[in-house]
């Protein structure tokens, strides 16, 4: 803990790599945390699975790039510093622009977090 979801659209392994790095790296510094916490998972969608502003697939205006940080609560500076790097971060692996990355806290009390079937709290 902390994990980060990834909802992305036909990204290279080369792109995820840059991106698992820097978001890693903006997240450590944002919260103070070790990298050997931080796992980051992806989810691809492609264009038959995304809709925007009643538009579906295709025909839809803008994929967004969705980011979830699943953590621990932390201050909201935190979360603000975190949220900016992990944005340019994606932003530049993907080429993206930062307004179509859009990243999602879900705090979780340590106590909802089990590691080896034992709470971390």
């Amino acid at each position: 803990m902390p994990f980060i979801e990834i909802i992305d659209r036909d990204a290279t392994e080369e792109i995820r790599e840059v991106a698992t790095k820097d978001m890693t790296d903006g997240l450590c510094q944002a919260f103070g945390i070790k990298p050997e916490i931080v796992t980051c998972y992806y989810f691809s969608a492609p264009h038959y699975s995304y809709g925007h502003a009643g538009k579906y697939g295709k025909n839809a205006e803008n994929f967004r790039i969705f980011i979830k940080v699943h953590a621990f609560p932390r201050p909201q500076d935190a979360k603000e510093t975190a949220a900016q790097a992990i944005t340019e971060a994606v932003a530049t692996a993907y080429g993206a622009s930062p307004k179509d990355v859009i990243v999602y806290f879900f705090d979780r009390s340590p106590t909802d977090a089990f590691h080896a079937g034992k709470a971390s709290a």
